[in-house]
């Protein structure tokens, strides 16, 4: 389910794309690399190819938003087949060129070429539900499509007949243009890279000065926004540090302009040094945590792509860590005051790791506190801290965290005008949401993952050779106490804190319903002792609350919901 068409558009072409944005510094070995990941993709493409549609057929497996197709219908979607059109452009086997042709042919009919248009210069996601049917348009598609375009032209113009070639640069000019409108900010890490590359490229291709002018400075801006806030504001996301490294990438092979290729060099190794602070070697994971993820962890292909494509310098991290135990902090986003600020900590041992942020919303994509180790034989224990609504994450509420080492303090707050599923696009006009279940949940998948109840509300979490032990402690929310109790189902085992269990109820998040919830967790080994203490809840003032915890040692945490904010 689950904003799994976007992550899985990415993982099908990532390999083969992937490999090839850096072919140069992977020399021969990379090649042959290449060669194999591209024949095992088009593969897969030409048995979903439809020559009467002329464009690939999938079964949509969509977000939620976006689009309104029913999940299990059979669609052709327009950027999965340009980017199988440059994969048959870059294999060139007899009759590659012809399909390409056909598929671009079609994909850039389905473009809007109106400049009055309010989605002048993007595609649909799907040949089924046209722009006006999507729920809204995602105007991300100039970008995503622009840059396949601009890949053709610079990579293979021998290839594409003159009379598309033409189509083509038209095409790209639009995207370009829709892109230069839109201005995304470079907030926006991973389409505020995109596009500044795309609209570099452009610029040369089409000799359009201005353009070129507005791909560089956007380029630039990105540089000067991560050095003030000393990381990509979507911060360490599996996913999107990956597109903004991929894109820097295309952007130094696409793009002859110095300026450009200084920006886009600066922020691929901004990329690789997220990247490496953030694996860790016993587990073979992405250290949380992620402020974008479609998934809980990497693959292992992708942990074999890092490892062979990583500079030089960087590779000895990915064999062992530096220190052990290793903690850092990492600011992501540099507030006016330092509350407002996001700032990450992570935890590193051999075979474990804990990551988490001081503030963040819960919905889908946010992993504000997750951890891993090593389970059984190969296997990767995950711990994940979550909000429910009805089963599902929910982006109204957030959660404020503290950390040390392995041990970490939450408190939990609502949020105020945003969404359910998503924090913007579900939102509803009157703030109210309709539950028959909400809870915080922290889940624990591995295989033989048990969950017990120990005495003075702690739980056990465990699987593998390490635990979590769950504190709790008495809370409310909207003038219910808050029950804890352990579960499984099929997939995982967790700890509850219920906020609501029954019939449907509406619940008003305009003011915001009363929220006073703690809990802290610790991850231990077996047979190490868990902390004495449980955390200590109590009003800040504002309707704020505040915990804290002395979870042993130098754990002595504290953390409040005053004056935080929810991204």
């Amino acid at each position: 389910m689950a904003l799994q068409e976007k992550g899985r558009t990415l993982n099908r072409v990532g390999g083969w794309l992937g490999s090839l944005l850096c072919a140069v510094a992977c020399g021969p070995a990379g090649a042959a690399a290449i060669g194999a990941d591209l024949a095992a993709y088009l593969e897969r493409c030409d048995k979903d190819y439809s020559d009467q549609v002329q464009m690939l057929g999938s079964r949509w497996s969509g977000p939620g938003y976006h689009s309104t197709v029913l999940p299990g219908t059979w669609v052709h979607a327009t950027r999965p087949s340009l980017d199988y059109a440059l994969a048959l452009l870059k294999r060139n086997a007899p009759a590659d060129a012809d399909r390409a042709a056909r598929i671009i042919r079609k994909v850039v009919s389905l473009q809007d070429a109106d400049p009055s248009s309010r989605t002048y210069g993007i595609w649909p996601w799907l040949l089924e539900e046209p722009l006006a049917k999507m729920s809204p348009p995602d105007w991300n598609w100039a970008d995503f499509c622009g840059a396949a375009l601009a890949e053709m032209l610079v990579d293979h113009p021998a290839k594409v007949p003159e009379d598309l070639k033409a189509l083509v640069r038209t095409s790209l000019g639009h995207a370009a243009r829709a892109i230069m409108k839109r201005n995304v900010g470079p907030g926006y890490t991973n389409i505020a890279i995109m596009g500044g590359g795309v609209t570099a490229a452009a610029g040369e291709i089409l000799g359009d000065a201005a353009m070129l002018d507005y791909g560089r400075a956007r380029l630039r801006k990105m540089v000067e926004h991560t050095a003030y806030h000393g990381s990509f504001n979507e911060y360490n996301s599996p996913t999107y540090t990956m597109v903004a490294l991929r894109e820097a990438e295309r952007a130094l092979r696409l793009v002859r302009d110095a300026a450009s290729r200084q920006a886009a060099e600066s922020l691929r190794r901004t990329a690789w040094q997220i990247i490496a602070d953030s694996f860790n070697p016993g587990t073979h994971q992405w250290a949380g945590p992620h402020s974008r993820a479609y998934s809980d962890t990497i693959s292992a292909r992708m942990v074999k792509d890092l490892a062979a494509q990583c500079p030089s310098d960087l590779a000895p991290r990915f064999k062992a860590l530096p220190q052990d135990p290793l903690q850092l902090r990492r600011t992501f986003i540099r507030g006016e005051l330092p509350e407002k600020s996001i700032i990450g900590t992570t935890w590193h041992t051999a075979g474990a790791c804990l990551g988490s942020v001081n503030h963040a919303m819960l919905w889908t994509q946010r992993r504000p506190l997750i951890a891993y180790w090593k389970g059984e034989g190969e296997d990767v224990v995950v711990l994940r801290l979550r909000f429910l609504h009805d089963g599902r994450d929910f982006a109204s509420m957030a959660v404020a965290t503290a950390q040390e080492g392995g041990r970490a303090l939450s408190v939990f707050y609502p949020l105020k005008n945003h969404g359910d599923w998503h924090p913007s696009l579900d939102r509803p006009k009157d703030g109210a949401f309709g539950a028959a279940d909400l809870c915080v949940r922290y889940e624990l998948r591995g295989k033989g993952a048990t969950a017990e109840r120990l005495e003075a509300g702690r739980f056990v979490l465990a699987a593998g050779g390490r635990r979590a032990v769950i504190h709790t402690v008495a809370g409310r929310f909207d003038g219910r106490p808050v029950e804890w109790q352990e579960g499984k189902d099929k997939e995982a085992v967790f700890v509850d804190g219920i906020c609501y269990r029954g019939e449907k109820k509406v619940f008003d998040f305009r003011t915001g319903p009363e929220v006073a919830i703690a809990a802290a967790m610790e991850i231990l080994r077996a047979g190490e002792t868990p902390a004495a203490q449980r955390p200590v809840l109590a009003e800040a003032g504002g309707g704020a609350v505040a915990a804290a915890w002395d979870g042993g040692g130098a754990a002595k945490l504290s953390v409040s919901t005053a004056g935080v904010a929810g991204d």
